[in-house]
């Protein structure tokens, strides 16, 4: 039900895509653009108005062991960021096209973040010894 979310509705995959589930490019979804002094994002580089705010997209391979999310570490549980993307962002003149409010039930988030932890991670990488380093 997740995938079907991620692919569908959620509409996850508009950034999230092919087999690195990233479309490499830069977006503004609102992360820390309610701070009193809100990172400047991409425009510090491009010098581009449009790209205020704008961050990276991630891989989402092995998402759940790579928390806390954001480029700020401000959300700690892949709840916290399907909640945070249900809600929309946070409204910013520059918040990306693609973000909308969702209006995702309980358990259709529920659904959602089981995907991204089950789907996206593996339960356990194969056994392996470290090399041993010259000294």
């Amino acid at each position: 039900r997740g995938m079907k979310l991620f692919f569908g509705r959620a509409n996850c995959s508009a950034c999230h895509a092919g087999q690195n589930f990233t479309d490499n490019g830069f977006h503004n979804i609102g992360i820390g653009m309610d701070a009193k002094e809100p990172d400047p994002g991409r425009v510090a580089i491009s010098k581009l108005g449009g790209d205020t705010g704008a961050f990276k997209t991630p891989t989402l391979r092995e998402i759940a062991r790579s928390g806390p999310y954001m480029h700020d570490g401000s959300l700690k549980t892949l709840s916290d960021v399907v909640a945070h993307y249900n809600r929309g962002g946070i409204a910013n003149p520059w918040l990306d096209e693609e973000m909308f409010e969702m209006k995702l039930t309980e358990q259709e988030q529920a659904d959602l973040v089981k995907f991204l932890e089950e789907g996206l991670s593996s339960s356990t990488y194969p056994n392996h010894t470290p090399p041993e380093l010259p000294q």
